[in-house]
């Protein structure tokens, strides 16, 4: 293929392929605005003001570990309530399901890390944290990946 004069059709299939990727990013920033905009407002009215959800995964495996809550700097418990919850189905439909609370946030969670790091769970994997600032709305995502690193010396003796 001659990459320097492009033909009409690799131009389209470049472009269709870009807008199919802005397309998928706009509708994933659209769930997550959903998502936050269901959460928050359940953690606000139960005196959470912070949330923390940690995963880890390796060797194609990976899993979000637990939702642990706060009221100021105290562990708290989340309330056993419904929450709406929205994902990105893989035919890019955005769907909606009530789930519990805690349940909600771990699969916001799950979505988040792999919308933003896809295929964090293989080879050597990666690990990190979801933190929610509840009074901001502010969510951070700390994310740590896990490679393999070698220092090659060839000293002439």
């Amino acid at each position: 293929m001659n990459t320097e004069n492009p033909t009409a059709d690799h131009v389209a299939t470049e472009a269709r392929i870009k807008a199919e990727i802005a397309a998928h990013r706009a509708s994933v920033r659209d769930v997550e605005a959903r998502c936050k905009a269901a959460f928050l407002p359940l953690l606000i009215g139960h005196g959470i003001t912070r949330v923390e959800i940690h995963y880890d995964g390796s060797g194609d495996e990976g899993m979000v570990g637990d939702v642990v809550a706060f009221a100021d700097e105290q562990a708290a418990e989340l309330p056993a309530i419904l929450c709406d919850h929205y994902s990105v189905e893989f035919n890019g439909e955005i769907e909606s399901r009530p789930m519990q609370l805690e349940d909600a946030l771990s699969a916001f969670a799950e979505n988040a890390v792999c919308d933003h790091h896809y295929g964090w769970e293989n080879g050597e994997g990666a690990h990190g944290t979801i933190m929610i600032d509840v009074a901001t709305g502010a969510v951070t995502l700390t994310h740590n990946e896990r490679f393999i690193d070698y220092d090659t010396t060839e000293p002439e003796l």
